[in-house]
């Protein structure tokens, strides 16, 4: 007997299991190098800043709206919060978008916000423009307000009880953040009338509002700008004595608490640390002031800074530099790593999809001499550093004084060409700058390593060793594949199934490469934006009226004095 079988009809989704397994997606860092910068290196170097908390103001304005709702007895229950916090997101970037000094600030939610703005008249329905929990504050200014010792998060013990919600710290420090920004708002049509209503706003309370709230008026509120700068780089030291009874008497509606002793001391060394970072950006600022600007400007300032003032600002410089060394080798890498999967995917596809067998991948890796530059594969690789050095041996668009350019020009020469040579002559380059140096700052940053790949001071080493071997062009260059790009990458992928995010894996003793984003893959970011939003805010540098490059202010100046002097 013959039974039909059931058939979806035309236009419907398969069943649930026939679904694929695996979900194909392009991995953001497939040899666990960005993790190095955005779990490692960053939160050294400049704590509790991340790459989105670029606005200064939205400091006191987060810490109001804690304020406010202790004072307005809010549930201690973190939906009602996070929609307390996303409500007033909302307003206050409808406000911004209509600042009245037409000073262009972008507020958090953006995006969604001008999609209303750009399709409807006023007055503007309520809404959220952010719909993760906490919105903008939680995505961008959560972490860092914590950092500062402004903000206590939910889960911070208060005794033997963790507390329910996020909450100011009982500290002068924080309720002046707080209460600036009360002071600057207080009048307004918006907070005593509106704030709390669901019918839609008006125009002419946004205006208002945004004319004293708006992200640019933080120049205009010496008072607020002092509490955002005591935010960044004070501490609470006065209060380590106070003992829990103290505390407690200070906490009105929700339990709040202070950290605990060893907690504080952890703080206290990252205010040092960010001070001492922001300090010497500055200083950078105050040598090329294209860096605000110019992120090719704003890498070689680190990499080679004027002279340092003293032995704490050798050391922050050291840092910075190992940290913009490091991104050298990443992309120089990468340039290998491209070419690899290029070929690969090519030679997979000539011989049917049956991938490439040891010796084929070996030979691929060996054969990848084409350049731009072309190197001869049988050359020593110590030799090809002797003809770098002489200028025998160059990149195009560089002069032949290679060894005098910039490292920023030779990373973006090889980011540019994309090729294994000019990625195994960038690093050979980088090498031969930096494999003596040992000072302290350097050495802190250049020993950090992801899970995935270690340290840069471990790769320079290597590198060192390999080239005492007499090994050639192309064992090098099979040398750095086999390494630090076969085995990191499969290791990687592997660890993110169901996701399938393999270039290249071993399948029945032979090696497949798939065409799942075989290109580059970008630096993580090392916060030029937040530097250089964030001290502008705070009253470091300004522009020139008449549209010439930014100048440090007499703060600014006197911030290096204090700091690194």
């Amino acid at each position: 007997m013959v039974v039909d079988t059931p058939r979806e009809p035309a236009g419907l989704p398969p069943p649930r299991w026939v679904s694929p397994s695996l979900e194909v997606k392009r991995g953001q860092d497939p040899l666990g190098l960005q993790t190095t910068t955005i779990d490692q290196l960053m939160p050294r170097l400049l704590p509790g800043i991340l790459e989105l908390s670029q606005r200064a103001r939205y400091f006191s304005f987060y810490a109001y709206l804690l304020d406010l709702y202790r004072e307005r007895h809010g549930a201690a229950v973190p939906a009602a919060l996070s929609d307390f916090i996303k409500a007033r997101e909302w307003e206050y970037g409808l406000a911004v978008l209509h600042c009245p000094h037409d000073c262009g600030s972008v507020p958090v939610g953006a995006v969604k916000l001008r999609a209303v703005t750009g399709h409807q008249d006023p007055p503007y329905p309520r809404g959220f423009s952010v719909q993760s929990d906490f919105g903008g504050f939680g995505l961008y200014y959560r972490s860092p307000l914590s950092d500062m010792a402004i903000v206590a998060r939910s889960g911070t013990p208060l005794g033997d009880t963790p507390i329910p919600i996020d909450v100011l710290y009982p500290t002068p420090r924080a309720r002046h953040l707080a209460d600036t920004f009360r002071d600057a708002v207080d009048g307004t049509a918006y907070v005593k009338t509106w704030m709390f209503r669901s019918d839609p706003i008006p125009l002419d309370v946004l205006v208002e509002y945004a004319s004293v709230a708006c992200l640019c008026q933080l120049k205009e509120r010496d008072d607020e700008r002092d509490a955002v700068y005591d935010a960044f780089f004070g501490t609470d030291d006065d209060l380590l004595s106070e003992s829990d009874e103290q505390l407690e008497s200070v906490v009105a509606d929700i339990d709040s608490t202070m950290p605990e002793s060893e907690d504080v001391r952890h703080r206290t060394a990252r205010v040092r640390q960010r001070r001492a970072s922001v300090a010497h950006y500055l200083t950078l600022v105050q040598a090329n002031p294209d860096i605000v600007d110019d992120s090719s400007a704003y890498r070689e300032a680190f990499w080679a800074p004027p002279s340092s003032r003293s032995a704490l600002h050798e050391l922050v410089a050291g840092e910075w530099a190992g940290l913009v060394a490091k991104d050298i080798w990443q992309d120089a890498l990468c340039s290998i790593w491209s070419e690899f999967c290029r070929s690969g995917l090519a030679a997979n596809r000539a011989g049917g999809d049956d991938g490439l067998s040891w010796s084929q991948t070996q030979d691929l890796a060996r054969a990848m001499v084409n350049g731009p530059p072309s190197l001869d594969p049988d050359q020593r690789s110590v030799d090809l550093v002797t003809r770098i050095v002489t200028g025998d041996v160059t990149l195009p668009d560089i002069t032949p004084d290679l060894p005098s350019m910039p490292m920023e020009s030779l990373r973006v020469a090889t980011a540019h060409l994309d090729t294994a040579t000019s990625g195994l002559v960038v690093l050979l380059e980088l090498h031969r700058r930096v494999c003596t140096r040992a000072d302290s700052g350097w050495v802190r940053a250049t020993t950090l390593r992801s899970p995935w790949q270690p340290s840069l001071a471990s790769v320079l080493q290597a590198i060192s060793s390999h080239l005492e071997t007499n090994a050639t062009v192309a064992d090098t260059l099979w040398w750095i594949v086999d390494n630090f790009i076969l085995t990191v990458h499969e290791r990687i992928a592997y660890s993110k199934l169901p996701e399938h995010t393999f270039r290249f894996r071993w399948e029945n003793g032979r090696v497949r490469f798939y065409n799942n984003g075989i290109g580059r893959f970008p630096l993580a970011s090392i916060r030029q934006d937040p530097l250089a939003s964030l001290t502008n805010d705070i009253g470091f540098w300004d522009r020139d009226p008449k549209g010439r490059p930014a100048r440090l202010t007499p703060r600014g100046s006197a911030f290096i004095d204090e700091v690194l002097s």
